[in-house]
């Protein structure tokens, strides 16, 4: 089980030592991708939160958490979007003595989907935190979330997962083996990715498309061909920006030399091509762009002009770092 692996991951472990001496957050922002990995994270810290043990997993109160039941967990965006009012409603909760605890929790999923007007409202509990009163964001990146926000938060990056784990994760769930390994591959150590992955078809035909693009846009005029081959759709751009990225980290630790798992499925002499022209540090800054391109989906922008600026970006990181 998922939450089974992330107990013993060093990012869980380090942070439940810190609650066992005392030293809690008012905020903390769990940021990344896999949305597996978040909603455990939640669960797991606030069961360490609110549990005489700091999360044994077996008490009544870890049952409750888990079960999302307990009294004095409050949860917020997972399944109806957090308006002002419900914002305002935390505060006025946070307010409030615990039923079963001292500590009053606030779960806020997806909190890259909060607009501006409800963030700004939350920065109240933030700035003047009641005691007892935490605050637990998750976010599939912080970019998102406003300056102030996330200067009043401690911010964890999840853990990106081996191969062999998510492979693992999969077969638990009753994936087949061979479909597990190919959608482990594609999924960059994602459970949630890997998940999607292993019940759609035609994903790693989407995959080959985007090895063929990157591998054959090498100027400015070959975008043209690729914007408008009807691969950028509404439909596509979240994979295609997910598959772009685990392609560029591979890119990047070839470049590096660095002795770490890649995770793209038997092609490297595409990296080899993709990475023809590219330093490490030209590959690292392609990345970076290619990350917060993210942010426009949240905003409607159309797929087309998303996929125009990736592609403009990557070529423009190439080519600037290799002549600095």
């Amino acid at each position: 089980m998922i939450t089974e692996r992330l107990r013993k991951e060093a990012v869980f472990s380090e942070l439940a030592r810190e609650i066992g001496a005392g030293r809690v957050s008012n905020a903390y922002l769990f940021a990344g991708e896999d949305k597996a990995t978040g909603e455990a994270m939640m669960t797991e810290v606030s069961a360490a939160l609110l549990c005489p043990e700091r999360g044994c997993g077996v008490c009544r109160v870890c049952k409750a958490v888990f079960a999302g039941s307990h009294p004095d967990v409050h949860i917020f965006n997972r399944t109806k979007k957090m308006s002002v009012s419900d914002a305002e409603s935390l505060i006025s909760e946070a307010q409030k003595s615990g039923w079963q605890s001292q500590r009053r929790l606030f779960e806020i999923f997806n909190a890259e989907k909060l607009t501006p007007e409800v963030q700004n409202k939350l920065l109240k509990v933030m700035e003047e935190p009641p005691a007892g009163a935490v605050i637990l964001m998750c976010a599939a990146h912080e970019s998102a979330l406003l300056a102030t926000v996330r200067s009043r938060v401690k911010l964890i990056r999840l853990p990106l997962w081996k191969t062999g784990d998510v492979v693992d994760e999969l077969k638990e769930r009753g994936v087949p083996d061979g479909v597990a390994r190919v959608a482990a591959k594609l999924s960059g150590g994602s459970f949630s990715l890997a998940l999607d992955y292993a019940e759609e078809e035609g994903l790693e035909e989407e995959y080959a498309e985007v090895f063929s693009m990157l591998t054959g846009c090498k100027n400015s005029r070959d975008i043209a061909s690729y914007l408008y081959s009807g691969m950028f759709t509404s439909a596509k751009i979240g994979r295609i920006l997910d598959f772009t990225e685990i392609i560029l980290r591979d890119v990047l630790i070839m470049k590096a030399g660095a002795d770490v798992e890649k995770y793209t499925y038997n092609r490297d002499y595409d990296l080899g091509k993709i990475g023809d022209g590219f330093t490490a540090g030209g590959a690292a800054m392609a990345l970076l762009r290619v990350n917060a391109l993210r942010s426009m989906l949240e905003v409607n922008i159309s797929a087309e002009t998303v996929g125009e600026k990736m592609l403009f970006d990557i070529l423009e990181a190439k080519y600037k770092w290799r002549q600095s």
